[in-house]
């Protein structure tokens, strides 16, 4: 993988983005006044929603008519979603004043939410059309989000500021994979925002969710509650995906730091989960019209989704406890209800117009999404015993329901239970403050076991036969695991482990440095499910062939703050080219992404 480019000039501004699976935000600090994180509310055409630091994480897209043919992004955030309305509303009229077909007719185009899933499960994401990949989604997304950001520092610090001068950091949740990280990471790169051209010469940080909210309850929430010792959950739980981690605190004052005492760890139950059980709840109550009146008329599931959001966010409110919740119905799903009922001979309800709701049906709606939320709680307290704090942020944080569940399951263990002011700018505003202090996580702990595939000496009886390979009359075993880092290793950031290689065969010109990870602690051999391939160096050992297999390189793993390394230089023999090295986007958690396995070409001693 390429480096990205290093710029000669400081950050000015550093910029952390949530990018989110049902919203989207981001804050900002200048770096001469790092205490000032500012959270952006203004979004374009937030008018009539609810005042939030984040806009809809949404795309339209409408057919070319320029004769080109294909389709062309056509706006993004809420007035993505003001413009689909709109073009159905408009085809709705024209249809209804000229039902004749005519190509020149107003069109409908096609409108995207909740993309971000195909990343962490393309299973449960909704489906994408055969022209439109998910990476080509995300990064107009970011592009048009990217150009709101320099506006909106330009306004701030003047015209003259460029992205030559931001520092971009990106969270991430704590259950990605290095593909999805890398999917990400490409993402911005492709938006001009990182690398390239126009783009920041900076490189790209990326921050753990849960970590990044955890420092700024750290920063905005009274610090009497811990004391060095105390430990602290953090549990993110956001429209997709729930994160939760639990740190140790270390340091306290201005010098505020903590190490990570479990593995960090998450799971699909954000928000839009409760939402997908609302709409199947719809339509066990309806019939099989609801589905109908959602394929033919697009428009109702927005209005729908609207509705149901007031409700959903105001559910478990201690003033409305018990209460039903009167939910309006869209209008062509009212008639389509009525005209089924009519057809089947069902008896008349007496309104088509609202859905009742009850507060049982209400639960059942939200207790499969709330109960997996504190399963993971529970075992991760399971895992350290106790904690004095837990807090709770991410947007669905906001839901009273939610809290009053964490708070009766968990009061009697932990003695402070908090979400902090605006929990859904949370994450971005952490992150801004963690890129700004970067010393502030001293240890992780690894989530997966890291080493390389080499060759040791053949064991019969335990290693397979096809692994033996003959090598100058002595028998070597093909594909082992060579371990540098255990899984629930604790690792500390910027740490280096290091291991001196040696040339296998007589006259061998290059080596190939395989990294793998396994879920294994103790994986034997470099392949089978439990192991994934993370990244491949490969280096020339031509130029100086006289210690033949003596010849010793040093290869390194350095666990950064935002990325795993990987070095390899000799040691006493001269080398082809410069020290080489690979850069792997696995930051923060040490996640790792599928690749199939191949062959080992080094020994160690």
């Amino acid at each position: 993988m390429a480096n990205s480019p290093i710029s000669s000039l400081e950050p000015r501004v550093v910029v952390g983005l949530d990018f989110g699976t049902t919203y989207s935000g981001f804050a900002f600090a200048h770096v001469t006044d790092p205490e000032k994180i500012y959270a952006h509310f203004d979004y374009p055409k937030a008018t009539g929603e609810k005042h939030y630091c984040k806009t809809v994480t949404a795309c339209y897209y409408k057919k070319r008519a320029d004769g080109v043919g294909g389709w062309k992004f056509k706006s993004w955030g809420y007035p993505a979603r003001a413009e689909y309305e709109k073009d159905i509303l408009t085809v709705r009229r024209h249809r209804s004043s000229d039902p004749n077909e005519d190509p020149s007719q107003p069109t409908i185009g096609q409108f995207f939410v909740r993309f971000k899933l195909h990343l962490a499960s393309p299973s449960s994401a909704p489906k994408l059309p055969d022209w439109l990949k998910v990476d080509v989604l995300i990064t107009d997304y970011l592009r048009e989000m990217g150009g709101l950001i320099l506006r909106t520092l330009q306004d701030h610090y003047g015209a003259g500021l460029t992205k030559e001068a931001i520092q971009w950091c990106i969270t991430v949740p704590s259950i990605w994979d290095l593909s999805a990280k890398a999917v990400m990471k490409n993402c911005m790169v492709n938006a001009g925002l990182v690398g390239g051209i126009d783009g920041s010469p900076h490189p790209l940080v990326m921050v753990l969710e849960p970590e990044a909210a955890s420092f700024h309850c750290h920063k905005v929430m009274s610090q009497e509650f811990l004391e060095v010792g105390d430990k602290l959950l953090v549990a993110d739980i956001g429209g997709g995906t729930s994160d939760i981690v639990v740190q140790e605190v270390i340091s306290v004052g201005s010098n505020y730091r903590v190490k990570e005492v479990t593995t960090s760890s998450g799971g699909l139950c954000g928000g839009t989960y409760v939402d997908a059980r609302f709409m199947e709840f719809m339509h066990r109550t309806i019939g099989p019209c609801f589905r109908e009146c959602l394929d033919r008329h697009p428009n109702v599931q927005v209005a729908l989704m609207k509705s149901w959001e007031t409700a959903k966010s105001s559910f478990g409110d201690p003033a409305t406890r018990e209460e039903t919740i009167d939910l309006n119905l869209p209008t062509r799903l009212v008639a389509l209800w009525e005209a089924y009922d009519q057809t089947l001979g069902n008896p008349e309800r007496e309104s088509y117009d609202e859905l009742e709701i009850t507060y049982k049906q209400m639960q059942s709606i939200f207790d499969p999404v709330v109960k997996e939320n504190l399963r993971l709680i529970s075992r991760q307290l399971d895992q350290v015993g106790t904690v004095k704090m837990l807090v709770v942020v991410g947007g669905f944080a906001a839901s009273p329901y939610l809290m009053e569940n964490i708070k009766r399951k968990f009061s009697g263990v932990v003695p402070h239970i908090l979400s902090p002011p605006n929990p859904g700018s949370a994450v971005c505003q952490g992150a801004v403050a963690l890129a700004l202090n970067p010393d502030t996580i001293e240890s992780r702990v690894c989530k997966r076991t890291y080493g390389f595939s080499c060759t040791y000496k053949f064991e019969r009886g335990v290693d397979p036969p096809e692994y033996m390979k003959v090598v100058d009359g002595v028998e070597k075993c093909r594909r082992r695991f060579q371990i540098f880092v255990r899984k629930g290793d604790k690792v500390r950031v910027d740490s280096c482990i290091s291991r001196i290689q040696r040339p296998v065969t007589r006259g061998q010109k290059s080596i190939r440095f395989q990294l793998f990870s396994s879920d294994e602690i103790e994986p034997r051999y470099a392949l089978g499910h439990s192991v994934k391939k993370e990244g491949e160096i490969v280096i020339d050992i031509s130029r100086d062939m006289q210690k033949d297999k003596g010849r010793e390189v040093k290869l390194s793993l350095f666990f950064g703050r935002s990325s795993l390394e990987i070095k390899a230089e000799a040691v006493n023999f001269m080398m082809e080219g410069p020290q080489q090295h690979l850069e792997l986007p696995v930051e923060v958690d040490y996640c790792g992404a599928s690749s199939p396995v191949h062959l080992e070409t080094f020994k160690t001693f």
